[in-house]
């Protein structure tokens, strides 16, 4: 047994001794390459960090080729953009809200930033403002992968910023609000929070102390740039609050485990350091909302709440021993915080009552309108997946490894900090921040879809810092050089395809994004067609998705009543009107100054959500029941008729290999306007038969709504009288490619019948002309019955004037009505007797008083700029300064404040997630408050006036409504608006 001891033992050290100058030979080389290693790795993912950066940039500029920007919104901040290149601090808008136009809101950072940019270095380079703006989200993508790569290496690795820095070049959730066209601010918001993050890393770290200034320069630089581009991130994007919300989380978290853990001197270190700099970041942000460079003044004050908050349990947790608290185990610090946590919360809760969740209201789904906006969905697993992918197929992430990857790097930081407590070594403050971070994005994440990008940020650090623990682990394995190097080209090799995969996906996405303009075709030509062919001071509306391009100078240039930032009260009512028919849909668009309404027939696809929005279905029909259908082979449904039942269905194959067939009630010809009827339907929805092959299912209850009517250009065959009013108050003046284009009149003649024989009271009338049958009228004396359509506004002591025209001139005029009264819910015809000369061309003028003009500059009260459409409180007095334009002179006008309410009636009650609610919208003109009697020019014209609004010129109208409805009656806005009124004239027919 000792023997073979022995031999073993020599056979060791023969092995040891074998061959000993190639195993130095090997060990010197190994040495030298070892040595080489950290610089390698230094620059060398530097360098390539910067390439990638560079590659990222290329990806997101490819759509910058297109002539119009990608996204919707972005069309009105280049307008923003370009007043603040222009102007500085944007303030009024005129082109959004007609007739009073917007004071600028939110943060305003977001334009005056680039504009700076742009105005100092770019536009001395050369490039034009549309240029430089595209190109700005595209770099502002570029740096923040720069700057994630520097985060990461700070807060973990090299390693973990590279990973990161390559991620988020190649993720979907960053590309989509960084590639150019799309400059709603995120961009600028995580580029700048990102490097604000990083020096403050840099600020901690360093040991200096601060009153000693000669050592603790570069600590003191590095807080003035935490500072510096806290501000910035702050002023960047309205919803920067996250960027707020993380750092006062991380000013609780860290200073709590210090605290528990027992590292008093820490705390005090931390306390002393950090505390300060965020106090000068909130104090400091204060007057930046003052002239709205932040736009979040009450997030702002809640912050300074909240840190003050934090320094008071600070200081009991520092202080508290020596008023009796017992700190002497971790089970009592805690304890300690706990509970005065919990007094803190319930203090909080009576202080704010329900209001402390008024700041996430617009994060969620919380009343109708809000959930009809994708934007505000809660996410699953699929949206998730989607756009956390790294390969992608068909536009769709396959795999949401990058989600992946950032749990398992969270649960690694988990462990690790666990683990570092468990031994009694307290963890750094930059896992504590990563942690609190990486909560708080994930927290949002599932809170609506919108916020992908902003968690995108933490959800790439944590997967770059799983890939960074790998390597790192790699690095520090105590083996041979040779042994650490066989497994480093392991995971080199193993992790190399995934940002191959990204980057080929990505750019292919980009390839196909900016292969097609995003607004289509037929929607530039009838934009461009408006902008050529109507007033400047006109305004038009279509749903609220298209009001940044009619109001986009890059296109029609005109005012929209509604958009996608905008009017939201505004939306209720256009969908009401779009999902009803006859006197149900009427609504005074005459009080928004409307001129065009714009039909498309894709919004089918958007139906829903306008029909549920206009309370024509239930929320359960809208969840569960398609208002449209496209029926045809590429749907994977075909129409037919069973000779046999004399019955139309539509036969559907579905992928599982089932097969229906759905029994419309009622099927429409487009080709033929011919109207069948099933016997027996099965499905309550009305087939609109386009061509043998191709057709559209419509929901019953809206399957003849004026949108069915306006956009496929249709009437409703169950009331023909209802159609000829509606296309006598909307003329089609343009149809292109779906997209149709009407001019609006409020009051317009659809019908006129001519006493053929007997008396007006017993005689027989002939139809003469009507809005499907625009003839002359007969040469000569006859008594006509004359049909006006009052659309959403009566007729109040009106004058009806017939007018006739030779070859242009005037050859005739006749009043054939004076103190016109016509009830726009109940309207009766007017009986005349007229003499029609042999005239070219002839037309009826109703004069009545009715709005005119807009306001095309800010509205001031005493000196301050205002809400145009809501200048002074009830209650108030002020002096008033306005620039109003006008289209020609107008004597005896009165400058007045129109009182309007817009709500919602709730009969299944308020529950907006019951299946039974619908809502019932309303707009009521409450009041006119006169101001003053005036003239005006045609133009531009600055007025003065002294106002004062009655205290209750709301309050008594609201009062009743919650008399009459209840509960079930929501005030959705008020509005207060500088509106002109003179005598107008309405043409209301032509011939």
């Amino acid at each position: 047994m000792v023997k073979t001891d022995v031999k073993k033992k020599r056979k060791k050290e023969k092995e040891k001794t074998k061959h000993p100058k190639q195993t130095k030979k090997e060990s010197e080389e190994l040495k030298k390459l070892a040595g080489m290693y950290p610089r390698l790795k230094t620059y060398g993912l530097a360098l390539i960090v910067l390439l990638v950066a560079y590659y990222g940039y290329l990806i997101r500029m490819k759509t910058a080729k297109l002539k119009y920007l990608v996204d919707p919104d972005t069309f009105y901040h280049f307008e923003m953009f370009r007043q603040a290149v222009k102007h500085g601090i944007p303030s009024y808008f005129p082109m959004a809200e007609p007739p009073t136009g917007i004071k600028v809101s939110g943060s305003l950072g977001l334009y005056v930033i680039p504009a700076k940019a742009y105005s100092l270095i770019f536009s001395h380079l050369g490039y034009s403002e549309l240029e430089f703006f595209k190109m700005w989200t595209p770099l502002m993508g570029a740096l923040t992968i720069i700057g994630i790569y520097l985060l990461g290496k700070k807060l973990h690795s090299d390693w973990t910023g590279f990973w990161a820095a390559v991620f988020l070049a190649f993720s979907y959730a960053n590309y989509t609000k960084t590639y150019a066209g799309n400059a709603r601010g995120e961009a600028p918001f995580l580029m700048f929070f990102v490097f604000a993050l990083l020096a403050m890393t840099y600020y901690l770290d360093d040991d200096a102390n601060l009153l000693d200034f000669k050592r603790s320069w570069k600590k003191l630089t590095w807080g003035a740039l935490f500072v510096l581009l806290s501000w910035l991130f702050m002023m960047s994007w309205q919803g920067s609050e996250f960027g707020l919300g993380v750092l006062l989380a991380f000013m609780a978290v860290h200073p709590i485990v210090l605290f528990t853990f027992g590292r008093i001197r820490e705390l005090k270190k931390f306390t002393y350091e950090f505390y300060p700099l965020m106090l000068v970041i909130l104090l400091g942000a204060l007057p930046l909302t003052g002239i709205s460079l932040i736009g979040y003044k009450p997030f702002l004050i809640f912050s300074i709440e909240v840190y003050f908050a934090v320094v008071a349990l600070t200081a009991v947790m520092l202080f508290g021993e020596n008023v009796g608290l017992n700190y002497s185990d971790k089970k009592h610090r805690f304890g300690t915080v706990l509970g005065v946590g919990l007094l803190g919360f319930i203090g909080a809760y009576a202080y704010f009552g329900r209001s402390l969740w008024k700041f996430f209201g617009s994060a969620y789904q919380s009343n109708p309108l809000y959930q009809t906006v994708a934007e505000l969905a809660r996410p699953n697993w699929g949206y998730v997946k989607n756009v956390f992918s790294i390969h992608y197929s068909g536009g769709a992430g396959q795999d949401g490894m990058l989600y992946i990857f950032s749990l398992l790097g969270f649960l690694v930081l988990i462990i690790r900090m666990g683990w570092k407590l468990r031994k009694g070594d307290i963890t750094s403050y930059k896992e504590i921040f990563l942690a609190t971070y990486y909560t708080a994005a994930t927290y949002l994440l599932w809170t609506a879809v919108r916020f992908s990008f902003q968690a995108s940020g933490a959800v790439i650090l944590l997967a770059g810092l799983l890939f960074g623990e790998m390597i790192v682990a790699v690095e520090t394995m105590k083996d041979t050089l040779g042994t650490k190097a066989m497994y480093a080209i392991v995971l080199i090799l193993l992790l190399l395809p995934l940002p191959v995969i990204g980057a080929r996906d990505m750019g292919k996405m980009a390839d196909a994004q900016a292969s097609s303009e995003a607004v289509p075709k037929s929607w530039q030509d009838t934009l461009l067609w408006l902008r050529n062919n109507s007033n400047p001071l006109d305004s038009a509306t279509s749903w609220w998705d298209y009001g940044y391009w009619i109001e986009s100078s890059l296109l029609s240039d005109r005012r929209a009543s509604t958009d996608g930032g905008h009017a939201y009260d505004r939306r209720y009512i256009l969908a009401d009107f779009f999902s009803h028919s006859g006197n149900e849909a009427e609504q005074d668009f005459e009080a928004w100054g409307l001129n065009y309404l714009i039909a498309w027939q894709s919004d089918i696809y958007k139906f829903n959500a306008i029909s549920y929005l206009g309370g024509a279905i239930t929320y359960g029909e809208y969840k569960h029941n398609p208002m449209f259908m496209p029926v045809g082979p590429q749907y994977g449904s075909s129409i037919v008729f069973d000779n046999q039942s004399k019955t139309y269905y539509v036969r559907v194959a579905y992928r599982n290999g089932q097969v229906l067939q759905y029994v419309p009630d009622t099927i429409i010809d487009m080709s033929t306007g011919s109207v069948y009827q099933n016997k027996q339907s099965n499905v309550p929805y009305v087939l609109y038969k386009f061509s043998p092959g191709f057709g559209v299912l419509a929901y019953d209850k809206i399957a003849y709504s004026n949108f069915v009517q306006l956009a496929f250009i249709y009437l409703n065959p169950r009331n023909i009288t209802e159609s000829m009013k509606l296309r006598a108050n909307f003329k089609l003046v343009k149809a292109e490619g779906g997209v149709n284009t009407y001019k609006f009149q409020p009051f317009a003649v659809y019908r006129i019948d001519m006493l053929t024989n007997g008396t007006i009271e017993n005689g027989t009338w002939q139809q003469v002309y009507s809005t499907f049958m625009p003839t002359k009228l007969p040469i000569g004396d006859h008594t006509f019955r004359i049909y006006i359509s009052a659309f959403g506004r009566d007729v109040k002591d009106g004058t009806l004037i017939f007018e006739a025209y030779k070859n242009g001139t005037l050859i005739q005029k006749e009043v054939l009505a004076r103190n016109l009264h016509i009830d726009h819910l109940n309207e009766t015809p007017i009986t005349v007797t007229l003499s029609v000369p042999n005239a070219t061309s002839y037309r009826m003028v109703l004069l009545q008083d009715g709005p005119i003009g807009v306001l095309d500059g800010p509205v001031k009260v005493n000196g301050k700029e205002v809400n145009p459409s809501f200048p002074i409180a009830p209650g108030q007095s002020g002096d008033m300064s306005l620039t109003a334009a006008f289209r020609k002179d107008y004597e005896n006008v009165n400058l007045t404040l129109r009182a309007s309410v817009v709500y919602y009636v709730t009969p299944n009650g308020g529950d907006i997630y019951s299946d039974k609610f619908y809502l019932e919208p309303h707009q009521d003109i409450i009041a006119y408050v006169p101001v003053k009697s005036l003239s005006v020019k045609a133009g531009d014209n600055e007025v003065t006036a002294h106002v004062s609004v009655p205290k209750d010129v709301f309050d008594a109208y609201i009062e009743k409504l919650k008399e009459k409805y209840g509960d079930n009656v929501v005030i959705y806005k008020k509005r207060l608006e500088t509106v002109f009124i003179t005598q107008k004239e309405y043409v209301v027919w032509e011939g």
